[in-house]
């Protein structure tokens, strides 16, 4: 039985035509892993301000953590019918069409979608390494992340760390270390400075020690991160990183129930099975029965 908000009844009550009070409580329901609540509160809060793009992309959002991916688009295209230019809209359409393993309608999407320095476009670097070209976005996002004015360590390191995986995928292995390390030394001094933040700084040092070619460290890491997390519905998201760096060194028993488990999670970015066949970081899981299985689930 699901544990109402404290508190929201007599909220909703108070105030049931204030679009604030509705996304409040659409968010207290989203960290307590409540989607199918959060759902309804967003779409209502939308309903009484029709025109809150944030309100829009969240609800896509919501959409798109609980795997209805057709919802998640009817969303995004309403969103577009008030903003055509939206990039946010673009992108959040790119995303859910290569998490169906659309990479066709993702690229007829990017072809529209240019970086600035609030928003990468990082989406474009997904897109790249699905297709099997992590080179040709190395010069896009090496440009962006110059011109970048980003001042928090942690945020950084992803970018840096998303570099690495450009750099590594290409084959460029010297170039990835030194990016990897810039991101393991930010992070180390992260570490210190925002011990709040312990449990997202473990899990990107985590995939720096992966791409540095350390899995042993790279684990250690990830589990710190699982056992620091507060938030439930955060906790899938690094155990799906402990799935990708266990795959990445080669280790199926590790992996494999971790992935069979999250591919019927909510959670945020969630994996899928087209993702499984186009990933590289399963590369070494490929032929495996039990892997192959999952990355064919969706088969009809």
């Amino acid at each position: 039985m699901t544990t109402k908000v404290l508190g929201e009844a007599s909220l909703r009550a108070s105030l049931p035509n204030n679009a604030d009070v509705l996304e409040g409580l659409g968010t207290t329901n989203e960290i307590l892993g409540h989607w199918d609540e959060a759902r309804v509160l967003l779409d209502q809060a939308i309903k009484l301000n029709p025109r809150d793009r944030r309100l829009r992309l969240r609800a896509a959002w919501i959409r798109e953590v609980s795997r209805d991916f057709q919802g998640a688009q009817q969303c995004l295209d309403e969103g577009l019918k008030i903003w055509p230019d939206s990039q946010n809209f673009v992108e959040g359409k790119a995303w859910v069409y290569q998490a169906l393993g659309k990479l066709d309608e993702a690229d007829a999407l990017l072809k529209n979608v240019h970086p600035t320095k609030e928003n990468p476009a990082d989406t474009i670097c997904r897109q790249a390494v699905l297709r099997g070209q992590p080179a040709s976005a190395i010069p896009f996002w090496q440009n962006w992340l110059n011109q970048s004015e980003e001042s928090s360590p942690t945020i950084r390191s992803a970018h840096l760390e998303l570099l690495g995986d450009l750099q590594r995928l290409s084959g460029n292995v010297a170039a990835a270390t030194t990016t990897y390390s810039q991101a393991r030394d930010t992070l180390e001094r992260a570490l210190k400075d925002e011990p709040a933040n312990a449990d997202w700084i473990y899990g990107r040092l985590a995939l720096a020690y992966a791409g540095l070619g350390d899995g042993q460290r790279a684990m250690t890491f990830i589990d710190k991160a699982i056992t620091a997390t507060k938030i439930p519905v955060d906790r899938f998201h690094h155990e799906e990183r402990r799935a990708r760096i266990a795959a990445r060194f080669g280790q199926a028993e590790v992996a494999i129930p971790i992935l069979e488990r999250l591919l019927h999670t909510a959670y945020f970015d969630p994996i899928t099975p087209a993702l499984l066949r186009l990933d590289p970081d399963f590369d070494l899981l490929r032929g495996d029965p039990r892997f192959e299985k999952l990355a064919h689930s969706d088969d009809k």
